[in-house]
């Protein structure tokens, strides 16, 4: 049994950029969030473009295999691109995606920008994405921690996102997880795991039973740390068994 969660909120900002949101077909759960980059024009129709692209082509043709979400993603991009031509008030509107496909099985992910999947076995990370950003790629070198990205003065700057190009640089997970009753995924926005620790995801997810519980206490501390004007937040769980 897949249990979720999701929260979608607009922080301290007017407006809320990100989606999120899943569906399930042929006993298969497609769940998908976006955020709109924040600076950058019409934030909201980007990253539900997105959302509502790729949910479509999953439900139209569901499958579990990397082939597949590779061509849900590219055909995600070529209705991205056909919105952003058909205004030029759209030109500029940018977005980062992460997306979980999961049979209770098997798992499969894939993601482009600083939006994340972390994966958990027995309450414990297991593996976690890597940004597509200019922090990212300085801990890579192991200029910085990899822990000093939330803070890290160009933790903004993406080096990959839906941005209109014609190749857009996404990552796929190349093999099928196997997963079993107790692991958990969390998809979250920046906005979202800027706040909360990786150690602090883990402890919430052995305190509690259940996708809600979990994060509605990440939740909690989030809101007793950002600062006004934060940005959106947007999160989806999912624990099985």
């Amino acid at each position: 049994m897949l249990q979720t969660a999701m929260i979608s909120k607009a922080g301290g900002r007017r407006n809320n950029e990100d989606y999120c949101c899943f569906v399930e077909a042929d006993g298969i759960g497609c769940y998908v969030l976006a955020d709109g980059l924040g600076g950058h024009q019409k934030g909201e129709l980007a990253s539900r473009t997105i959302g509502e692209a790729l949910l479509g082509f999953f439900k139209a043709s569901p499958g579990l295999n990397s082939q597949m979400l590779i061509n849900y993603i590219e055909k995600t991009s070529q209705v991205y691109l056909s919105v952003q031509q058909a205004d030029a008030a759209n030109k500029n509107m940018k977005a980062t995606l992460v997306v979980l496909l999961t049979d209770g099985s098997n798992a499969l992910w894939g993601h482009v920008g600083d939006s994340r999947l972390y994966y958990f076995q027995q309450s414990v990370i297991k593996s976690q994405t890597k940004d597509h950003s200019v922090p990212q790629k300085l801990a890579d070198s192991g200029i910085i921690k990899p822990e000093e990205i939330r803070f890290h003065e160009d933790r903004n700057r993406l080096t990959a996102a839906f941005d209109g190009g014609n190749n857009l640089k996404f990552e796929v997970s190349a093999e099928l997880q196997t997963v079993v009753n107790g692991d958990a995924f969390l998809l979250c926005s920046d906005g979202f795991w800027e706040y909360i620790t990786e150690i602090e995801m883990e402890l919430c997810l052995q305190k509690t039973k259940g996708a809600v519980p979990w994060l509605n206490q990440m939740e909690r501390l989030l809101l007793k740390r950002a600062e006004a004007g934060h940005d959106n937040y947007s999160a989806v769980a999912v624990r099985l068994g």
